[in-house]
């Protein structure tokens, strides 16, 4: 009975909304009713689609997000995209093309059926360093991996934007006028990440989403971002699986001594002393006549990052790991094997690589210099005997120094939180994503300018985020042409992720079986077209780097 009132009620809501002369909407269309609002959205290609929904009231520049003040009286369209957070324009990150706020705390939700109820809910938390991106970029789109689950599935996705750059990480503490209402200033885009869980935690049930069934992804940053949410207490009880894709607790974070040094930076550039002058200047102003530089001297610097303040985020997030502060949590967490391969091309000579590794080496130096030893594994660096008997276990001393890049920053990193979570929930599982497109083919496609590939043939960073979403278009620079895509990985991409989320296992008839990860064995997917389980791949290469721990 309770189900046709609602129907009836939908229908009923529809009708009188179109009656009242809105274009946008449709009787057909979509329409949830939730204590914060009736949304209207849309219906794409088989999917309920609902676009640019607040989660949280209209922002205060550098506190803290609140809940919205709205209420099931109020009728809201959710057809369009709502703004992008304030970013530098890139040409890559096509979310910095679209119109941008700082009024941007919104999140998008796709599901086949809105009413059908207690289905998986996954959540995706973008890349960009936390200084770029956003949903409105088409390798985010989640309509496609809800459409293209096999027949009998279903679940919700929900992509989620959150504050980037000075505005989503700035230490005040230290300017002329600075209260007690700025204190959450650091770790603006943790409170808002936590606060986007907060409402789907109280409103996705009516989307027909399980609160007690909810799992974060994502990538680089958002890999990060979900890895630090594992240790965050504020965060308990709003998720119970994690997916983090190249980036891990280790990845993305400073300290409070880091955090001062890096605002005073900003603080030169935008020539300002005091709490008053800062909040002056507006978002326009910002991003139109300081953006570039800021972007330019602070890139590498932790300002777009999380801070360990020993408050919100712990001080060591990797010890309370070892501790088991994630024992319930089920946990997936991968890499690429050529993460960041591009640093080890010569692009005036492309393809061939460069003939020495001191310009990878200063890019490691520049992350310690930059970022400290807090969060990162940067002590690798004070044991020089260490670094000489890793480049010297392979012929080619470049691609080897390629290697240490990479696994000081994902596939070390990644084993270590691997090993730590493990010790208290079987239900751990690493993998290697390995499939890349031929070279030359990436090059057809993008010209040389271009083209973003491994001079070794290897996957690089994001080059897996097309097969997860399952937008085949997503970055062409890395893929190549989206039409050559191998149709068998997108699809057992796509429901080995699914699988996860609804059981906590990512085993499907899709892929050999999937052993967990521990210690002692260090067992991982490695995935190509051909899915394969096996100890670990590289396991030289990680006892020796076992040696050194990643804090002092």
């Amino acid at each position: 009975m309770k189900k046709v009132f609602f129907i009836l009620l939908t229908f009923v809501l529809a009708f009188a909304i179109c009656a009242c002369g809105n274009e946008k909407a449709k009787a057909e269309d979509p329409t949830v009713v939730t204590a914060t609002g009736t949304y209207i959205g849309q219906e794409k290609n088989g999917v309920s689609e609902f676009l640019g929904i607040s989660y949280a009231a209209p922002i205060k520049r550098w506190q803290p997000p609140e809940a919205p003040k709205t209420t099931s009286d109020e009728v809201i369209y959710a057809q369009e995209w709502g703004p992008s957070c304030i970013q530098i324009d890139d040409k890559v990150e096509v979310a910095s093309q679209w119109k941008q706020d700082e009024d941007c705390l919104d999140l998008n939700i796709w599901t086949k059926d809105i009413n059908t109820k207690n289905k998986p809910v996954m959540v995706f938390f973008h890349g960009g360093g936390n200084w770029r991106g956003g949903t409105y970029d088409p390798s985010y789109y989640g309509g496609n991996f809800v459409k293209n689950l096999n027949d009998k599935e279903d679940c919700i996705m929900v992509t989620v934007n959150f504050r980037l750059g000075i505005f989503g990480s700035l230490n005040l503490s230290s300017l002329n006028g600075y209260t007690e209402e700025y204190k959450d200033s650091i770790n603006l885009n943790v409170l808002d990440q936590i606060r986007a869980l907060e409402w789907i935690n109280e409103n996705i049930e009516n989307f027909g989403g399980n609160p007690e069934n909810v799992t974060i992804f994502g990538q680089s940053a958002g890999g990060g971002a979900v890895s630090a949410l594992l240790t965050i207490d504020k965060a308990k009880g709003l998720f119970h699986k994690v997916i983090a894709e190249s980036g891990n607790i280790f990845n993305r974070e400073i300290s409070i001594e880091q955090s001062l040094k890096n605002a005073e930076k900003v603080f030169d550039i935008l020539e300002v002393s005091s709490l008053e002058e800062l909040l002056a200047i507006t978002d326009d102003e910002i991003r139109e006549n300081y953006q570039e530089e800021l972007h330019s001297t602070l890139f590498h610097l932790g300002t777009q990052q999380r801070v360990a303040d020993g408050d919100l985020v712990p001080i060591n997030g990797y010890q309370k790991l070892l501790e088991g502060c994630a024992k319930d949590i089920d946990i997936m967490i991968g890499h690429t094997d050529g993460e960041k391969d591009y640093h080890a091309s010569d692009w005036d000579n492309y393809p061939n690589p460069i003939k020495d590794n001191k310009y990878i080496l200063s890019k490691i130096e520049l992350g310690k210099e930059d970022c400290g030893d807090t969060g990162n594994y940067w002590s690798v660096l004070e044991h020089p005997e260490i670094i000489e008997k890793y480049l010297s276990m392979g012929n080619d001393k470049v691609k080897r120094t390629a290697d240490l890049f990479n696994d000081i920053n994902f596939r070390q990193t990644n084993l270590f939180m691997a090993d730590a979570v493990s010790k208290w929930n079987k239900n751990t599982y690493v993998y290697c994503w390995s499939w890349a497109p031929k070279v030359q083919d990436v090059i057809d496609y993008n010209g040389l300018d271009n083209a973003e590939v491994s001079p070794y043939g290897r996957a690089m960073h994001c080059m897996e985020l097309a097969f997860v979403l399952n937008n085949p278009d997503g970055y062409p620079e890395l893929n190549g042409d989206p039409s050559k895509l191998p149709k068998n990985l997108l699809d057992s991409t796509r429901e080995t992720w699914y699988a996860f989320a609804k059981t906590g296992n990512p085993c499907n008839d899709m892929i050999p079986e999937w052993k967990s990860y521990d210690s002692s064995d260090r067992y991982m997917m490695v995935i190509t077209d051909d899915w394969k389980c096996m100890k670990d791949n590289r396991a030289e290469d990680t006892e020796l780097l076992n040696t050194i721990a990643p804090y002092k």
